[in-house]
C-alpha cells in the first residue's frame, strides 16, 4: 500500500479519489457515478465495458510489443471497483496493468477529486485524462490514463516501473500509458 504526503492510493499505480486536501494521507474508493462527461465532450461512440475481459484488451503480438514476458494475471481491485489484468516485463521492470471500469467513469479522474496532476489527452477521439503522481525517490514513478468509452463507464491503464533504476521519468511513463490507452481503444474500437 502506497500512502505519501503526495500520493494517496488504495494500490500502488491507482490514484485514488481523495477526501480533503492534497496533503492527506487517506484514501476514499471512488462511489459509484453515472453522470456523463460535461456536454461539450463528445465520443466518436460509446463502448460498454460489460463482459471486457481485461485480459483480453491486448494481443499476445500487443504484449511482446511492451516488453512483456510473463503470463497475464487478473485480480479485483478494490479501489476501481474492477477486474484488472497485469502484464509484466522482467526483463524492462515494468508494469502495465489495465481495468475496464463500469462502476464510474472518467469523472472520477479529475482534477480535486485524484491526487496527482491532471491532464486532458484525446485517445482515438475518445475524452481521456492522464493522472501523474508525484513519488519520492525510493518509490516505482507510474502513470494513468483513462479513456472516456461511455457514460459512466472508462478504461482505466497504468504503466509503472517495478524496480527500475534510474527512473523512466514523468514524460517517458506517461507516454508509454497513452501509447497501451490507444492500442487497448484500437481493440475496444475493432471488437
Amino acid at each position: 500500500m502506497l500512502a505519501l504526503a503526495a500520493c494517496t492510493t488504495e494500490q500502488a499505480g491507482v490514484p485514488a479519489a481523495q477526501r480533503g486536501p492534497l496533503t492527506s494521507s487517506t484514501s476514499q474508493p471512488p462511489s459509484p457515478s453515472t453522470s456523463a462527461p460535461p456536454p461539450s465532450v463528445s465520443r466518436p461512440r460509446d463502448l460498454a465495458m460489460s463482459g471486457v475481459r481485461p485480459c483480453d484488451l491486448l494481443t499476445p503480438d500487443q504484449q511482446r510489443k511492451f516488453g512483456v514476458d510473463d503470463q497475464p494475471r487478473t485480480n479485483d481491485d478494490q479501489t476501481l471497483q474492477a477486474q484488472s489484468c497485469y502484464f509484466d516485463s522482467q526483463k524492462l521492470r515494468t508494469k502495465i496493468s489495465i481495468s475496464p471500469l463500469t462502476s464510474f467513469g472518467i469523472e472520477r479522474f479529475q482534477p480535486r477529486k485524484v491526487n496527482g496532476e491532471v491532464r486532458p489527452l484525446t485517445i482515438r477521439a475518445f475524452p481521456a485524462v492522464e493522472v501523474f503522481t508525484e513519488t519520492i525517490e525510493t518509490i516505482d514513478m507510474f502513470c494513468v490514463v483513462v479513456v472516456d468509452v461511455a457514460a459512466g463507464q472508462a478504461v482505466h491503464v497504468n504503466y509503472g516501473e517495478d524496480g527500475l533504476r534510474p527512473h523512466l521519468g514523468r514524460s517517458e511513463v506517461c507516454r508509454r500509458a497513452a501509447e497501451v490507452a490507444d492500442v487497448v481503444t484500437g481493440n475496444l474500437l475493432a471488437r
